[in-house]
């Protein structure tokens, strides 16, 4: 893993080479780059994957303010400059699906494709409530690593779910203490700037000025419950319908989580067929 200076600031970045097209991978609101391993499996060396720690997040660096999807994309545009590449294909998840989206916008030479991850949507005030077990870990110690990955696993969005590549996830996520116990790496206070940030953004205006081929996956489990998927398909089939070149893709017996961290035939296929075409 590199550290890239950008915009002031250091950024960690993970590299799989490849001889095709570079993709540029974004990850969610609390998550980190290694929940695209399970795409570097199937797509590199046929692409090159790029995946980055949003400042913030990871190893990446925490400035006190600078938390917005207009600054996450100055740093993507200064990381395609970094690597020299005029345009490359953009992938994200969640947030990082939001961050992609804003960028196809308002950057449209710089996107060839877009594939969005459950994401790029104005998200649901209930929402919120689900996403809490992501958001309130963070800033908390846990006495052990085992006792963190006992919590997760305990999670209902877990349950016999659970996999290495969630483990592999959430290993990373946390820094050891001297004392042996963990944290998260995530900084609490660009988490509560982002979701202020977001809450006045409007997704919406975005997706018909997007006009690049995009695809959109869809994770129709739940969450907490059996019903807040964070896209439902009426949601979902809006915005397909309002960017202009894009295929809406459901992935079965998946949630917001593991459409992405585990190992998805739907998921692969639907990927590598559009990025194909």
């Amino acid at each position: 893993m590199d550290k890239i200076s950008v915009n002031g600031l250091s950024l960690a970045v993970q590299e799989w080479p490849g001889k095709g097209p570079a993709i540029f991978c974004i990850h969610g609101l609390t998550a980190n780059h290694t929940c695209w391993r399970s795409m570097a499996e199937i797509l590199a060396p046929d692409y090159r994957l790029i995946a980055y720690d949003l400042r913030g997040r990871g190893e990446s660096d925490k400035p006190p303010k600078g938390y917005s999807l207009e600054i996450h994309a100055q740093d993507l545009g200064a990381l395609l400059d970094h690597f020299g590449l005029k345009s490359a294909i953009v992938m994200g998840h969640s947030l990082g699906a939001h961050i992609g989206l804003y960028f196809a916008a308002r950057f449209p030479k710089r996107v060839k494709k877009l594939i969005l991850v459950d994401g790029g949507i104005d998200v649901r005030a209930e929402i919120f409530d689900s996403l809490a077990p992501a958001i309130n870990r963070l800033g908390i110690e846990f006495p052990s690593m085992e006792m963190f990955l006992q919590m997760l696993q305990g999670l209902p969005m877990f349950a016999g779910r659970w996999n290495h590549y969630l483990e592999r996830y959430f290993r990373y996520d946390v820094e050891v203490l001297p004392s042996g116990a963990v944290r998260s790496k995530v900084a609490k206070h660009a988490i509560e700037e982002e979701l202020a940030n977001l809450s006045r953004e409007r997704l919406w205006v975005y997706h018909h000025q997007v006009k690049c081929p995009t695809l959109i996956l869809r994770a129709p489990d739940g969450l907490l419950t059996q019903t807040d998927c964070l896209m439902t398909q009426e949601e979902a089939l809006a915005m397909a319908h309002a960017i202009g070149k894009s295929r809406l893709v459901v992935v079965p017996k998946t949630n917001h989580y593991t459409v992405l961290l585990a190992k998805n035939a739907k998921t692969r296929q639907a990927i590598r067929r559009f990025l194909a075409q």
